[in-house]
């Protein structure tokens, strides 16, 4: 049996209002997105597929984890100080935390 190898050039036309990016990019850019937001529970809750009850469970409220989530020691989180007050998350850290971490934390569930 012969076998035979070629080579081919491919020309895929790309719109005018369209461009190619690296991967790279595309990542620094999204993760640029995030810079300055501040997200909610609500947010959190999407973003993760938890419950509210779970998070602040399993992860807010966990004792390990607390002070190094803590936005006043250079966390993302912002612990609600009254009843009336909400959390508070800095979307970046939060961001980072969903696609880093958070899955540590559910492999109990």
């Amino acid at each position: 049996m012969q076998i035979i190898e070629t080579e081919m050039t491919v020309k895929i036309p790309v719109p005018e209002d369209m461009v190619l990016i690296s991967k790279v990019r595309l990542a620094e850019l999204e993760k640029n997105d995030y810079v300055g937001k501040i997200l909610t529970m609500k947010d959190f809750v999407e973003r993760s597929g938890r419950s509210a009850s779970w998070i602040k469970a399993n992860i807010l409220n966990n004792p390990k984890l607390t002070k190094q989530l803590d936005i006043e020691n250079g966390g993302f989180v912002y612990f609600p100080s009254s009843k009336s007050d909400r959390w508070l998350f800095k979307a970046s850290g939060l961001v980072d935390f969903i696609e880093n971490d958070l899955g540590m934390y559910l492999k109990g569930v």
